[in-house]
């Protein structure tokens, strides 16, 4: 199975826009849209800034990094999942939803995905 196809699970859920995995430096390995347009490219790196920014702030409190965030606008929601700092391969998930997508299932699947990625990167 390649990356590409696990990121057709995501496809499913209701308001589905775009999804990626990179790697904790914001690299894309993998990407899916059903538009052109979101430069995924652009999009991915830059939250995954932020999201490292979370890592950072949840150690500066005495949480460990971040497993997940969530960004809601007024025109749709992006989802990250980190697979774990400490992790072999540390890696990002982000999804890109509609602003009625079905973020509970959204998160579901991304976490149901993320030990395949590893799998095959590891």
């Amino acid at each position: 199975m390649n990356l590409e196809a696990l990121l057709d699970e995501l496809k499913g859920v209701n308001g589905y826009v775009a999804s990626a995995i990179m790697d904790f430096t914001g690299e894309m390995l993998a990407s899916n849209s059903t538009t052109t347009d979101v430069d995924l490219q652009v999009a991915g790196a830059t939250f995954n800034d932020i999201f490292r920014s979370a890592h950072a702030a949840a150690g500066k409190v005495g949480f460990k990094s971040a497993n997940d965030l969530v960004v809601q606008t007024p025109e749709g929601v992006i989802i990250m999942m980190c697979t774990g700092v400490e992790e072999k391969a540390h890696l990002h998930l982000i999804t890109i939803l509609a602003k009625d997508g079905n973020q509970a299932l959204a998160k579901m699947a991304m976490h149901k995905i993320a030990p395949k990625v590893m799998e095959q990167l590891v």
